[in-house]
């Protein structure tokens, strides 16, 4: 925990609060729901009363499976060493930069369907090409194992959502060899978003 102080953009009064930068999802289940919906990143004012959101440094990880992510809210960074969270394990582990909450969300929903977020990503540059504008985010939503079908949900630049777009199972699992064929830097935090896709595409073509 990470005691701070806070100022309520609202009745703009300072008040303290308690910050959860690391959440364990084996010892903690009950915080899945809290980044799903976003009230891990939400703050009531105990003056007005009001709630705003507190965007913040976050470790989450899973010791089930072996695998943790790092939101860093609107980094550039393509990736970060491991070690910088002070634990020598993680060497060993599946690990993800993200620098939005839709993209946290996102890659806990692809881990607990039993996917993986490269082939994904494949799968999102693909649908991509077929919408009319360039511009818009998809996000994984679902993968419903009674019709083999992905579901991805469309969002435009601003954020407002446009619809949704579906692929076959089929199509991932012909793109999963050529994504886990894709280089990962073991140890380090990797940004697995269409930038990484495009670019690890553009490599392999150019070999």
């Amino acid at each position: 925990m990470q005691d701070v102080t806070l100022t309520c953009p609202h009745c703009k009064k300072e008040h303290p609060h308690t910050l959860s930068p690391f959440i364990d999802l084996k010892k903690q289940p009950k915080q899945r729901l809290g980044i799903l919906t976003d009230s891990l990143f939400s703050v009531t004012c105990p003056a007005c009363k009001r709630q705003y959101t507190v965007l913040h440094e976050l470790l989450v990880v899973d010791e089930t499976t072996n695998w943790a992510m790092m939101l860093i809210p609107n980094t550039e960074y393509e990736q970060v060493d491991g070690k910088v969270t002070g634990r020598e394990d993680l060497e060993s582990y599946t690990l993800r930069l993200v620098s939005t909450t839709a993209s946290l969300k996102e890659k806990l929903l692809i881990r607990e369907q039993g996917l993986d977020d490269r082939t994904v990503e494949l799968c999102k540059l693909y649908l991509s090409l077929q919408l009319e504008e360039p511009e818009y985010q998809l996000f994984f939503t679902e993968l419903r194992k009674e019709v083999n079908t992905l579901y991805f949900t469309v969002l435009t630049q601003d954020g407002s959502l446009e619809g949704s777009i579906s692929c076959e199972y089929g199509l991932y699992d012909q793109l999963h060899e050529t994504a886990t064929a894709f280089p990962v830097k073991k140890g380090y935090f990797i940004q697995v978003d269409r930038h990484w896709a495009e670019q690890n595409i553009r490599n392999s073509a150019d070999q």
